[in-house]
């Protein structure tokens, strides 16, 4: 099986080290960017299967906007985002004030607040990445989607 390809975007460098080397550890294909610009020459580069993505990084909201932009470009669309978020609040009460910011549904699939367990990245990882298979199975048959 083709290792899966994840791209890491934040503008700390020590956490997308990190980050880089736990997961490549674990049979994952990993690029890095440090801010929206590059992350998105990486995307086209690379056609990533999912995106780690930093909700703030040059400015405040550029991990959203990136996110958001995915989300509504026809070959981006589909490619599962796991935010990373320094926010320290309960989900519900983020995920309402974020989505209130952005003024529509949540660009992402799942957040994760930082500090973050490489452990627990690396689970959340794979279910979202097997969760996306199974949704993609579940649209198509004999190899047409629906």
């Amino acid at each position: 099986m083709k290792a899966k390809k994840i791209l890491v975007v934040d503008d700390d460098r020590d956490l997308v080290a990190s980050i880089e080397a736990f997961l490549t550890a674990r049979g994952f294909t990993v690029t890095t960017a440090g801010n929206g610009k590059e992350a998105y020459a990486r995307i086209v580069e690379d056609n990533p299967d999912l995106i780690v993505l930093d909700v703030m990084m040059d400015y405040e909201e550029e991990g959203m906007v990136l996110a958001g932009a995915l989300k509504t470009d026809g070959p981006t669309r589909d490619i599962p985002i796991l935010m990373l978020s320094g926010f320290n609040v309960q989900k519900d009460v983020r995920d309402k004030v974020i989505a209130s910011l952005m003024g529509q549904d949540l660009p992402a699939e799942t957040f994760m607040e930082k500090p973050v367990r490489l452990t627990d990245l690396a689970a959340r990882i794979e279910q979202l990445l097997e969760q996306t298979e199974a949704d993609r199975e579940s649209r198509t048959i004999g190899g047409d989607v629906l």
